[in-house]
């Protein structure tokens, strides 16, 4: 995962004007809330980014705690809360870490995973987080449900996203995708467009993301000490089927 997780100036900047509007995203943050609002003790979101669910959760009052493998993103939350809850949040490598502290929930929502592009990165988290829950502590992160049409159909500059990132000040997002199934690989691109100073200006950033099938997933758990406590195919915690644009993983230790 050397820079797989490195978010350049300009994703971080736009990030969250993209995907606050994003529907899944938005019915995923609801569902990991409702999981935090349910948990008695100390949470920790690995992945934590801009803070999409991190924030609701602080202000909520969840004693709530963030890592993230971008400095970038980590300075955009830090900028959300205030200095004296600095040391909530802090840089740290999801496939090895250990806080030193234990948690009763960890949660790695927004595909995070799928940035793992190896067994021995997918175990190393696998083990680095259940090294850090308390006996009865739970583990949830969700991957997107491999759709084999899609998988077999590359994307070219295709509009995701034409809003505003300030009030007059517009933003596209162009993304293109391209797959390699022999290693079970995504190639995601994407180009900004914004205006800024009148001018138009634009910028790329793309990272390889893995994908999973329902049974890797539950092989790779066998080989940790956690057990499989459920498996929805959606945030409405509907059962995985083909038909399913999600699966999402209750773990617990």
């Amino acid at each position: 995962m050397e820079n797989e997780y490195y978010y350049n100036e300009t994703v971080t900047r736009f990030y969250d004007a993209v995907y606050d509007n994003f529907p899944n995203l938005l019915s995923g943050a609801d569902f990991y809330l409702d999981e935090i609002k349910k948990t008695e003790g100390k949470v920790l979101e690995a992945g934590v980014g801009t803070g999409r669910i991190f924030m609701p959760a602080f202000n909520s009052g969840a004693d709530i705690y963030g890592i993230d493998y971008s400095k970038n993103m980590l300075d955009v939350l830090k900028s959300k809360i205030p200095v004296k809850e600095h040391h909530r949040v802090w840089l740290d490598d999801i496939r090895k870490f250990d806080t030193g502290d234990s948690f009763s929930l960890v949660i790695s929502p927004f595909r995070v995973f799928q940035h793992l592009l190896t067994i021995d990165d997918q175990l190393g988290a696998l083990n680095s987080i259940y090294n850090v829950l308390e006996p009865g502590g739970r583990l949830i992160f969700d991957v997107f449900n491999p759709d084999l049409k899609r998988l077999t159909t590359p994307v070219e500059n295709v509009l995701e996203h034409d809003g505003e990132y300030l009030p007059g000040h517009k933003l596209q997002r162009y993304a293109s995708v391209s797959y390699d199934n022999i290693i079970q690989q995504m190639d995601l691109k994407f180009k900004f467009i914004w205006e800024e100073g009148g001018l138009e200006k634009t910028d790329t950033f793309s990272t390889p993301l893995r994908y999973y099938f329902r049974y890797e997933l539950e092989n790779l758990v066998g080989r940790t000490k956690f057990t499989i406590e459920n498996i929805y195919g959606s945030f409405n915690r509907e059962a995985l089927s083909s038909k399913s644009s999600d699966q999402i993983l209750i773990l617990k230790k």
